[in-house]
C-alpha cells in the first residue's frame, strides 16, 4: 500500500530534476552492456559474466517468465545463496514487469511459507536439495497452503527451463514508479515483513550512495553480508556496480579468511559489511600478510561500529570506514562520505541527504521520508500504519541527535531502553565504551527483569580469552566516566553472538539465552 500518494505533479518534478528516471532499471543495464560489453559485471564462486553476457542472460530469463502468462506485477520469489542468480532474476523480472522477491537460504518452512503466502507469489525458484536440507520436501509440505503458486523450479535446472524461450530485448514499456522490488526485514521479532520499492526508489537510493564514494572510474565491489537480505548484502555491493559500470564479486558464504582472500585476489575497492564482519576481518588480518592496497572504502550498516574499532580498521587496511544509517522498512535518510572527517565518520551516520523531510520527534525518535522509500509493507496495512506517522514519515524507533554541523548521531533504540529504578539507560552508550577494551571482541547490552529495580543491566560479551572478570570490565567503565547506575551488574560470555538472517546481532535471542542461564 502507498503511504503517501505520489502525485503526477511530484513524479514530473522528480523526473525533470533528474532525481527519478522515466525508464526502468534494465535500460541502465542495457546501456552499460552496449558501452562496456566485455567488462566483468558480476562474478560468484561458479561463474564470471561480462556485461554483455549478463544482459543476454537476463533477456532469456525474462523471455521464460513472460511465457508463463503472468499478470503484470506478479511476484517471482527466489531462494538462493549469494550467487549471480539473484541479480540475474532481479533484472529479468524488471524486463518482464514482474515483482522480484529474494529470500534467504537460511529460512525454512515457517518463514518461506509465510512470505510466499503473504506475497501471493506465482513463481518460486528453490535451491537444490543438499545433505543438510530437503527444499523439495519443504515445498511438498507447503504447496497445499499456497493456492496462488503456479510454478516451482529448482535453480540448478534453469538452463533447461529457459531452453526454447525467446529473449525479451527491452521493448517493455512499464512504469518505473510501480512497486517491483521486495526487500524482507530481518525479523528480529516475529515473522519477517515484505517492504516494497519501485525502480525509481532504488535509482535515487543508489545514485545518492555512489556519490558518497566519489569514484573516479569503474571499481570492484564485494558483498560480505548475504546477497539475499536487503541493502547491505545486495543493493550496495551488487546492484550499485551493475548500474554504474563497475564490477561485483560475490562471497557465497561468510568466512573471514575466504573473504580476505577474495578481496585481495579480486583487488576490491569497496566492501560492504555489517560491523561484526568487519571486526572478524580485522582479527584474522592481524595474523596474516595480505595486500588490500586497492581497498579504499568499507560501508558498514545494520548496527553501529565503535569509534575505536573504526580507527583501528582504517589503520590496518588503509581505507575509510563509511557508516550508513537506515532501515529496510524506511529507506535511508543519511550517508557518510569519503570527504567527511574521521571524527564525524566515527561517531555519526553523516548528514541528511537531499530531498529528505526529516525530523526528531519530541522524544528524540528519528523520522523521515524521501524519494528512496514511498511504499509500505506488502499486503499488511496494520504493520504499515504502525511503522509510519499519520503524515507519512517513517518511525525508525531510533533515538538521534543532530550536532552543530548537521551530522546525525544515533544514540540508542527507544525499544532497547533499559529503565533501572526510574533511570533511562541507553545500551548503545555502554556498548560504545566497552568495545574499546582490548579483552573484548564484541559486546551487547540487554535489560533483564529485577524485582526491586524493574530492570538491571546485563553485558553480553564475546571475549578474546574466556574467563574475563566482571569487576575488571566494571572498573574499565568507571574509569571512563560511566555513572554507577549504568555499570553492568551481570556479564554473560558467548563464543559468538546469535544473528538474524541479515547478519545483525539479535538482541531478542541474546536476552532469551541470558534468561535461560542460572
Amino acid at each position: 500500500m502507498t503511504i503517501r500518494a505520489v502525485t503526477d505533479a511530484e513524479i514530473r518534478e522528480l523526473t525533470d530534476s533528474g532525481v527519478w528516471r522515466s525508464e526502468k532499471l534494465y535500460h541502465v543495464l542495457d546501456e552499460n552492456a552496449a558501452r562496456h560489453g566485455d567488462r566483468l559485471a558480476v562474478a560468484d564462486g561458479h561463474r564470471r559474466l561480462t556485461y554483455r553476457q549478463f544482459a543476454d542472460a537476463t533477456q532469456l530469463l525474462a523471455g521464460w517468465l513472460s511465457g508463463l502468462g503472468l499478470p503484470p506485477g506478479s511476484v517471482v520469489a527466489v531462494q538462493s545463496r549469494s550467487s549471480a542468480l539473484i541479480p540475474l532474476m532481479h533484472f529479468a523480472c524488471d524486463r518482464a514487469d514482474l515483482t522480484f522477491l529474494p529470500l534467504s537460504d537460511a529460512w525454512r518452512s515457517r518463514e518461506i511459507g509465510h512470505l510466499l503466502k503473504k506475497s501471493a507469489a506465482r513463481v518460486f525458484i528453490s535451491p537444490p536439495d543438499s545433505e543438510h536440507f530437503s527444499y523439495s520436501g519443504m515445498m511438498a509440505e507447503l504447496r497445499g497452503e499456497l493456492p496462488d503458486l503456479d510454478v516451482v523450479a529448482v535453480s540448478t535446472s534453469l538452463d533447461e527451463i529457459v531452453a526454447g524461450s525467446t529473449p525479451i530485448r527491452g521493448s517493455h514499456q512499464a512504469s518505473p514508479n510501480e512497486p517491483r522490488m521486495c526487500m524482507v526485514t530481518s525479523g528480529t521479532s516475529g515473522l519477517p515483513k515484505i517492504s516494497l520499492y519501485t525502480d525509481n526508489n532504488l535509482w535515487y537510493f543508489l545514485t545518492t550512495y555512489v556519490r558518497t564514494l566519489e569514484q573516479d572510474g569503474p571499481e570492484v565491489f564485494v558483498n560480505l553480508a548475504p546477497a539475499n537480505t536487503g541493502s547491505t548484502g545486495y543493493l550496495f555491493p551488487i546492484l550499485t556496480p551493475l548500474l554504474f559500470g563497475s564490477t561485483s564479486v560475490m562471497l557465497e558464504h561468510w568466512n573471514p579468511v575466504v573473504a580476505l582472500d577474495l578481496m585481495e585476489r579480486e583487488k576490491v575497492a569497496v566492501a560492504v559489511a555489517v560491523p561484526t564482519q568487519v571486526i572478524k576481518l580485522l582479527d584474522v588480518a592481524k595474523n596474516r600478510r595480505i595486500d588490500l592496497s586497492t581497498l579504499r572504502g568499507v560501508t558498514t550498516a545494520g548496527a553501529p561500529l565503535a569509534p575505536e574499532v573504526a580507527a583501528e580498521v582504517e589503520r590496518a587496511f588503509g581505507c575509510k570506514i563509511l557508516p550508513m544509517y537506515g532501515a529496510t522498512d524506511g529507506g535511508v535518510p543519511a550517508f557518510t562520505t569519503v570527504s567527511d572527517p574521521a571524527e564525524k565518520r566515527y561517531v555519526s551516520v553523516g548528514k541528511i541527504i537531499p530531498n529528505t523531510e526529516f525530523r526528531l520527534s519530541a522524544e528524540g525518535e528519528v523520522q523521515w521520508r524521501n524519494p528512496i522509500k514511498t511504499l509500505g509493507y506488502f499486503n499488511d496495512d496494520t504493520q504499515t500504519e504502525a511503522a509510519f506517522t499519520p503524515d507519512g514519515l517513517y518511525r525508525s524507533g531510533d533515538l538521534g541527535k543532530l550536532d552543530e554541523d548537521g551530522y546525525l548521531r544515533i544514540v540508542g533504540r527507544a525499544k532497547d531502553l533499559i529503565i533501572r529504578g526510574g533511570q533511562n539507560i541507553s545500551p548503545r552508550e555502554i556498548e560504545d565504551v566497552v568495545v574499546g577494551m582490548e579483552d573484548i571482541a564484541e559486546a551487547a547490552v540487554v535489560g533483564i527483569p529485577d524485582a526491586v529495580y524493574g530492570e538491571r543491566v546485563c553485558l553480553c560479551v564475546v571475549p578474546k580469552e574466556p574467563g574475563l572478570p566482571l569487576d575488571r570490565v566494571a572498573g574499565y567503565l568507571r574509569d571512563r566516566g560511566l555513572p554507577e547506575f549504568m555499570i553492568p551488574e551481570r556479564m554473560v560470555e558467548f563464543p559468538e553472538f546469535p544473528v538474524n538472517s541479515g547478519g545483525k546481532v539479535s538482541k531478542v535471542d541474546l536476552r532469551a539465552s541470558v534468561l535461560e542461564r542460572p
